[in-house]
C-alpha cells in the first residue's frame, strides 16, 4: 500500500508538469500484446494502442515502474483481462474507462488462445470503440467482420489439422492453454501447481502421474520457470518446445501449438 501511495504521489506531481507533445490519436490501452494486435485490427489507423505489461514480462506477477505508468495516463479506454496488476493501476488512471473483456472467465484468463473466445472479445472491443468514437463505427464494424471471419478460418484450420490426431496430451510448465484444449479436445498436464514449481522431491510423484498419460510433447513458456517441465521431459524422453502465449501474433501462437502437437519432434 505504501509503495502504491508513493507511486500515486509521484504520478500526480509529474502530471502537473508540462508533458512532451503526443500524437493526436486517442490512446487505447491493453493489458498484454495479443490484444494490441486485436485492437489494431479493429481500430485501424484511428487509434494508438499501447500494451501495459511488456511482452517479456509475466502478467501474473508484473509490477509496473513509475516510468512505465506515466505514459498510460493518456489512455481513454483500457481493455483489461483481470490480472492483479490492473487493480493496482486503476486508481492512478482516473480518466481512463476500464473494460474487463474476460469478465466471467474464472481463474483462467488466457482467452485469446481460443479463436472462438477471441471473437467474442472482439465484439466487446468493437462495441466499446464505436460508442466512444461514433464517426468510426462503420469502419470498425467492417473490420470486425473481417476479424471474425479470420478467426473462424483459423478455428476450422486447427480443427481439421488435429481431427485425426491420436496423441493430444502435452506437458506444460504453466497452464496457459486451457481454452485451446477445450476447443480442440486436448489435455495439458501442468507441472506448476498453484503458481509454484514442484520441489525436487515432488518430481517423482508428478512423473508417475504424467507418465500414465503418455504425452509426446513438453511446452516451455519464456515467462516462467521451466525446470520442472524440462526435468519431466528428460525422464520421459520427449522434446521440449518453447511457445510464448503472450506473443502479439496470437494466430501464430495457436498455429504453432497445433503444429507441434502433430509433429512434436520437428525442429523449430
Amino acid at each position: 500500500m505504501h509503495k502504491l501511495l508513493l507511486i500515486f504521489l509521484l504520478f500526480m506531481g509529474c502530471s502537473t508538469q508540462k508533458q512532451p507533445s503526443q500524437t493526436s490519436k486517442p490512446l487505447i490501452l491493453v493489458s498484454i500484446p495479443p490484444y494490441q494486435t486485436l485492437v489494431q485490427q479493429l481500430g485501424g489507423d484511428a487509434f494508438a494502442v499501447q500494451t501495459v505489461a511488456p511482452s517479456n514480462s509475466d502478467p501474473h506477477s508484473f509490477e509496473p515502474t513509475f516510468s512505465q505508468i506515466v505514459p498510460l495516463k493518456r489512455g481513454v479506454v483500457w481493455f483489461q483481462i483481470g490480472e492483479c496488476f490492473e487493480k493496482k493501476l486503476v486508481p492512478l488512471l482516473t480518466n481512463t474507462e476500464c473494460i474487463d473483456i474476460a469478465a466471467g472467465a474464472g481463474p483462467d484468463r488466457h482467452l485469446w488462445l481460443s479463436p472462438k473466445q477471441l471473437a467474442v472479445q472482439a465484439e466487446i472491443i468493437a462495441k466499446t470503440l464505436s460508442e466512444h468514437y461514433p464517426a468510426e463505427k462503420e469502419l470498425i464494424a467492417a473490420r470486425l467482420e473481417k476479424v471474425k471471419q479470420s478467426l473462424s478460418v483459423l478455428d476450422n484450420e486447427v480443427q481439421t489439422q488435429l481431427k485425426d490426431l491420436s496423441a493430444r496430451t502435452f506437458v506444460v510448465s504453466h497452464p496457459a492453454f486451457g481454452y485451446f484444449c477445450r476447443d480442440y479436445n486436448c489435455k495439458q498436464l501442468s507441472v506448476e501447481h498453484e503458481g509454484k514449481e514442484p520441489r525436487p522431491q515432488e518430481i517423482e510423484t508428478l512423473l508417475a502421474e504424467i507418465q500414465t498419460q503418455q504425452p509426446e510433447l513438453a511446452v516451455a513458456l519464456p515467462q516462467h520457470n521451466n525446470k520442472g517441465a524440462q526435468a519431466i521431459a528428460e525422464r520421459l524422453h520427449i522434446p521440449v518446445r518453447v511457445i510464448d502465449p503472450y506473443d502479439a501474433e496470437y494466430a501464430g501462437t495457436i498455429r504453432k501449438l497445433a503444429d507441434l502437437l502433430v509433429n512434436p519432434y520437428d525442429p523449430e
